[in-house]
């Protein structure tokens, strides 16, 4: 049975601290507009940096509502797993299939430097989420919930990405977890994420905000108050 840890942020408080951190970052983004205009948005996005990564244009899809035509090919877990979702694929077989059964998501995860193996299996991480609360899988929710307590046993959240992914999967292990102590690891390291986002340019940069606003979506919408986690 899931744990209630009353002493930690409830989703109410964690959106409204969300959104306080968002609002203007995207101000400019056309999420109302028609899909010629999302369309030219994904097309040429990059961020404060001129960055795009191939995960950008499957993680934009989803959150515009377009779906695009997939690559012919995947170069890492993420992009495979964001493929699946702006396509609204949300098979839990077909996602099994892509990850290991436990621990890392990405088989030989420990072969990949640091920083980039943060980047694939926060990544992936979070758009497993997506597919495993739209197809309802009990075992694909579990195996997400494993792969973020072995992110808190394992990778440090400021691995050098900035890039808060799978915040609301950490947050429901802080709900769920049965340990405390595993409970405020969780709640401590969604924390990290959302804060280390915002240190380069005193707000989250425009990616980052996005990622945000993505898990805030995600989190199930209940009352409560404006304190800040």
């Amino acid at each position: 049975m899931p744990t209630n840890h009353t002493n930690l942020p409830t989703n109410a408080q964690w959106t409204n601290h969300i959104h306080a951190l968002i609002r203007h970052p995207l101000a400019d983004v056309p999420f109302a507009a028609t899909d010629a205009q999302k369309q030219t948005y994904i097309d040429t996005f990059a961020d404060e940096y001129a960055n795009r990564r191939l995960t950008d244009r499957p993680f934009l899809a989803h959150l515009l509502s377009l779906t695009l035509d997939p690559p012919a090919e995947f170069s890492a877990l993420d992009q495979h797993l964001w493929c699946l979702v702006q396509s609204h694929n949300f098979d839990p077989d077909a996602a099994h299939a892509l990850i290991t059964p436990a621990g890392a998501l990405v088989p030989d995860s420990a072969n990949l430097a640091i920083e980039y193996r943060t980047m694939v299996e926060l990544g992936a991480l979070h758009a497993l989420w997506i597919i495993a609360n739209r197809s309802n899988s009990q075992s694909l929710i579990a195996r997400c919930l494993d792969a973020a307590a072995w992110h808190t046993q394992e990778l440090q959240p400021d691995n050098a990405i900035n890039r808060p992914w799978a915040t609301q999967v950490f947050i429901a292990l802080s709900q769920s977890a049965t340990d405390t102590e595993a409970a405020h690891l969780a709640h401590l390291h969604a924390q990290t994420l959302i804060h280390n986002c915002s240190i380069s340019l005193g707000s989250p940069d425009i990616l980052s905000a996005l990622i945000l606003k993505d898990a805030a979506n995600q989190l199930p919408n209940e009352p409560g108050a404006t304190t800040r986690p």
